[in-house]
């Protein structure tokens, strides 16, 4: 799958190339077929809470939200040969405040680079259909998550 990273804030360094990296790898496990897009755009704290409100009726800022485009098979789509999968959009800020002390974080050696790997993951698996809606859902998608986090740790050193 092609990824396009858009960073649309100043806030936060990123590290694009990891963060192309793996995120190439990862989707690539869900759809390898480089007709396929899969756009990734960094936005600044505010922005995603007015999303999160628009789109979610939550008025609080949120990590990551993520918008499948699975379902929609233009005429443009078809004849142009490529298509979107989705959207995941992140807010490195809350990502970086999700790693502060005090925080539940899943391993003792939590950095921003595996805070910022796990919210691609927990994007992708949205648009691929997962969901945490249910309890026997949720479980399904925290397994899928964790190996395909796991296997990200592993190769990429992170």
């Amino acid at each position: 799958m092609r990824v396009i990273l858009i960073n649309r804030q100043n806030k936060i360094g990123l590290d694009l190339n990891l963060i192309k990296k793996v995120s190439g790898y990862v989707s690539d496990k869900f759809d390898n077929n480089k007709n396929m897009e899969l756009n990734i755009v960094f936005i600044e704290k505010d922005e995603i809470r007015q999303l999160n409100k628009k789109f979610r009726k939550k008025d609080n800022p949120t990590d990551v939200l993520s918008f499948s485009y699975q379902g929609d098979c233009t005429e443009f789509n078809m004849q142009k040969g490529f298509k979107t999968a989705g959207e995941i959009i992140i807010s490195p800020e809350v990502a970086s405040d999700n790693i502060q002390p005090g925080k539940i974080v899943p391993k003792s050696d939590w950095n921003f680079n595996k805070e910022i790997a796990l919210l691609i993951i927990h994007g992708l698996l949205h648009i691929f259909d997962y969901d945490h809606e249910s309890k026997e859902d949720g479980i399904k998608m925290e397994n899928t998550q964790n190996s395909l986090l796991n296997d990200v740790l592993t190769n990429f050193g992170l």
